[in-house]
């Protein structure tokens, strides 16, 4: 599926293992992001760590322009008590290339995740540091839990960091990010035959 941003056209897709490499750059870019709190801020990523990823068990979506990643989105489903027991759970994770980061895009993706999965009930972890997850999820439906102090350890920091647990209804927060979408101008792409756009 396309979408318009920007007047420039991202396409958005459900990764295989054929986007390993793909998406493996794009980690390396976040590396040394100071605002970057996904898992490579942690410990160490390599191109292995991706290839193994289980890709059909926990979907991953990623936002492309000419081939090169600019967000991401996984769900992981049934992460505390297995798929059979939880297969409507789904523990989000996601990011957006520094250059887009504000733009709207990580709505979209979102969004466009959560349509295209059948998870109905949504968790998240976020590092108490990072304060604009923790309003990107208020604004989009999720509700605060509680903080559970020094619960995960960053080798590459030498720290443990204090983290915050939220939780989501699948309807709300598609609903209320499909909201911010209009805000910021995203707008599915009418399909056409070709196209010419401008670097970002």
């Amino acid at each position: 599926m396309k979408f318009i941003l920007r007047d420039k056209s991202l396409e958005f897709i459900r990764a295989n293992e054929s986007h390993a490499e793909a998406f493996y750059k794009y980690i390396l870019t976040l590396e040394g992001d100071n605002e970057n709190f996904i898992v490579n801020r942690y410990m160490k990523i390599s191109l292995e760590n991706i290839k193994n990823i289980k890709w059909n068990e926990n979907p991953m979506f990623l936002a492309l322009y000419r081939e090169e990643v600019f967000g991401s989105v996984q769900l992981v489903i049934g992460k505390y008590f297995g798929r059979n027991r939880q297969a409507h759970v789904g523990e989000i994770s996601y990011s957006v290339k520094k250059e887009l980061r504000g733009s709207g895009l990580i709505y979209g993706l979102i969004y466009y995740a959560l349509k295209n999965t059948k998870v109905s009930i949504l968790t998240a972890w976020v590092d108490i540091r990072n304060v604009k997850s923790q309003k990107l999820l208020e604004r989009i439906g999720f509700k605060r839990l509680g903080v559970i102090k020094k619960f995960m350890y960053s080798p590459r920091e030498e720290i443990y960091t204090d983290m915050i647990m939220y939780f989501g209804n699948s309807d709300i927060v598609i609903e209320e990010t499909k909201k911010s979408m209009l805000k910021h101008d995203l707008i599915e792409d009418a399909p056409v035959s070709e196209k010419k756009f401008d670097n970002f």
